[in-house]
């Protein structure tokens, strides 16, 4: 009995693949954050006659309070959505997990807001926006937003996810959120209308992509 059993215990073992370790959870977070950095520079510096965010909080008039309130939404969304995205992928944090997906789902639905509300106050006294930049700035932000989301999607395919619609809606919206600040930082246009089609749009799309399409494959990879 004991040896049938051990020989079937060998033949078991003898059919398994090695298991690579999944690297800290910490370690990929500053990862995608050191790569968001590393673009944001590079696009600050190609801009560096600008004069950046500092100068707003100077005369902060509420065009651009708005302006800032989308950035530290977007920022918000960032840095929760990659916690909770990357934490989908590491068993025994579930907690971290959803706290990331709250802060996240906050920042954006904050950041979108205050865009209805500066869009209604301020109809018909914004300056007006140039044709086509909507679909500059969602394009560019849609760019940059695809380095950070490989990195994490590139985790939870190695990692364990019993919730792979909810990964992948918040490893995407993370993502959409990292590529629309960059161009958030860069763009100078304040018009509420913009920053909801051209910026937020970003992380919104990106989020509708996940819940379904890549969920499917994310769970047919899984499997």
């Amino acid at each position: 009995m004991t040896s049938s059993s051990d020989r079937l215990i060998s033949g078991l073992v003898e059919d398994l693949e090695p298991v690579r370790p999944l690297p800290r959870l910490r370690q990929v977070f500053a990862l995608v954050l050191a790569l968001w950095t590393m673009l944001l520079g590079g696009v600050l510096w190609a801009h560096a006659g600008d004069a950046g965010l500092l100068h707003l909080f100077e005369h902060p008039t509420l065009e651009i309070r708005v302006y800032l309130a989308s950035f530290f939404g977007l920022l918000v969304a960032s840095l929760g959505g990659t916690a909770s995205a990357l934490a989908a992928g590491v068993p025994g944090r579930e907690r971290l997990g959803i706290a990331g997906m709250a802060l996240a789902l906050g920042g954006l639905v904050a950041a979108a807001v205050a865009c209805f509300v500066g869009f209604h106050v301020l109809d018909g006294s914004a300056a007006a926006v140039p044709a086509g930049a909507n679909a500059m700035c969602f394009r560019e932000g849609a760019f940059f937003a695809l380095f950070p989301a490989g990195v994490i999607l590139g985790f939870l395919v190695r990692g364990w996810t019993t919730h792979p619609v909810r990964a992948a809606l918040v490893a995407l919206l993370a993502s959409g959120a990292l590529g629309a600040l960059i161009v958030h930082v860069n763009c100078d246009l304040y018009d509420a209308r913009h920053l909801l089609l051209g910026h937020l749009g970003v992380p919104i799309v990106f989020a509708l992509l996940g819940m379904y399409p890549l969920a499917v494959v994310l769970r047919r990879v899984r499997n």
